[in-house]
């Protein structure tokens, strides 16, 4: 781990790259890498080369949190956002259960565990001074 100092900035910008990628490959509004792939044949070779590098960036921020956060903690995430999103949809009024907000939530949570999966390790070592590594094999 560096010895640069990790604080709530660092969550945030974590979570804003999640949220941009989640919402990047899929959003209800419209403007997302699969309505433009649906949109037919044009700027066929552009689409391909975004495409592998929002599926290289899911994948690697899923590897992430499957390895760092472990069945459990992906089941406490998962947990948390189901307990914050009924708790919000009380407080507002709103009913979480609704086709569009049920997506959006879906999505948000998805971002969410990916932000926990990232910002984890670092959290962790600076609480408990405890030090995530990874074992490779050879």
């Amino acid at each position: 781990m560096s010895a640069a100092r990790f604080d709530w900035r660092g969550v945030v910008a974590r979570g804003l790259f999640s949220l941009f990628i989640v919402f990047a490959l899929y959003n209800p509004s419209g403007y997302s890498y699969l309505h433009w792939l649906l949109d037919g044949f044009a700027w066929f070779w552009a689409k391909i080369a975004i495409g592998a590098l929002l599926c290289t960036a899911l994948l690697l921020l899923w590897k992430t949190a499957r390895g760092v956060l472990k069945r459990r903690g992906m089941i406490l995430v998962a947990l948390f956002c189901i307990g914050a999103g009924m708790t919000l949809g009380q407080l507002s009024g709103t009913s979480l259960l609704a086709p569009e907000s049920l997506l959006i939530w879906g999505l948000v949570s998805l971002a969410a565990l990916f932000t926990a999966g990232l910002s984890y390790s670092h959290i962790d070592h600076r609480l408990g001074g405890i030090s995530h590594t990874e074992e490779v094999g050879k």
